[in-house]
């Protein structure tokens, strides 16, 4: 057995706007900005978050289930071979487990047709494999996709924004911005994972330029200002705004797990299965990232299948 990390796929929809901030105050359109990918531009939510936000309900599992004599969930898990030695302790011990950033999958903006699903043919191929149909066939989806949008679930391709103009091509408004809106050469619709299925009812792709563009514009922007507890009223020049990436949206990320180390350790490499499951509802209702008491940050959990429709994915070493 070698010391392969081999990432178990997780996909989230976020049940509320999820911010985790890049830190400080920043100048431009917002003060409180969230995390981005340098390479893209595009929000993230980074590994360290999730692991901090897992191993901290997963701790509060473990101390729920030492207070039951029965159905204890984490009896045989150990949180620290688990997830390591915390930081600032005098040991430093290595876990089997690897966080991998949160991506964006599927971003929701509103069109005339309703609430439309971006994405892009790299995401769909990293994160489900074949773009397939549910006759498990081949959805054609050119490589080079320009300013056009390619309709792959739940658009009305007929449906024009000026029905007395017959020989238009159809369009679609994506926020502000207004696309042609093309289906793929065989007009097939793509199937995904049930749950996945079920949160999204409007799907197009869109370049990688562009989805930069959509995402970035259509993020949820807000302001709050701080009070002052003495008057109960808003304190004098605490008005501030921040960023959030908005409900709706569809999230994966990746846990790896060292196998050589989780059987030196004598932990089942399905511990993240049961892990995820476990602290699951803490996730709904407790959340991750900033603002939690600005009704931010729940999340809810598809573990799904590892590899969705049949892709395969090597994980980093």
């Amino acid at each position: 057995m070698n010391n392969k990390l081999e990432p178990k796929r997780v996909y989230a929809r976020a049940l509320d706007p999820i911010h985790i901030g890049a830190g400080g105050y920043r100048l431009g359109r917002v003060d409180n900005t969230i995390v981005r990918d340098p390479a893209t531009d595009v929000p993230k939510i980074p590994g360290t978050s999730i692991a901090g936000v897992v191993r901290t309900f997963a701790e509060i599992v473990k101390e729920e289930d030492k207070k039951k004599e029965e159905k204890q969930k984490f009896r045989d898990v150990d949180i620290e071979s688990v997830f390591g030695s915390k930081p600032g302790e005098n040991k430093t011990e290595k876990g089997i487990l690897q966080f991998y950033d949160g991506q964006i999958i599927l971003f929701p903006v509103s069109s005339i047709q309703g609430t439309v699903w971006i994405t892009t043919k790299e995401l769909l191929g990293y994160w489900f494999g074949e773009i397939k149909d549910k006759n498990r066939e081949n959805i054609k989806i050119p490589d080079e996709i320009g300013n056009e949008a390619y309709a792959i679930k739940g658009i009305d391709t007929d449906r024009k924004l000026n029905p007395r103009e017959k020989n238009t091509d159809e369009y679609l408004n994506l926020g502000w911005l207004l696309l042609e809106v093309k289906k793929p050469e065989d007009g097939k619709e793509i199937a995904l994972p049930q749950k996945i299925d079920n949160w999204v009812k409007r799907i197009v792709v869109v370049s990688d330029k562009l989805f930069s563009h959509i995402v970035n514009d259509n993020l949820e922007v807000r302001t709050s200002v701080r009070i002052d507890p003495e008057t109960g009223t808003a304190a004098e020049g605490a008005l501030f705004t921040y960023e959030a990436i908005p409900r709706g949206t569809v999230l994966g990320f990746e846990i790896g797990v060292d196998k050589a180390l989780a059987k030196q350790k004598d932990i089942d490499t399905d511990v993240v299965d049961k892990i995820i499951s476990a602290v699951s509802p803490y996730l709904r209702n407790l959340g991750i990232g900033g603002m939690g008491t600005r009704g931010f940050g729940r999340l809810e959990i598809d573990l799904g299948n590892n590899n969705g429709n049949g892709g395969e994915t090597d994980a980093q070493s």
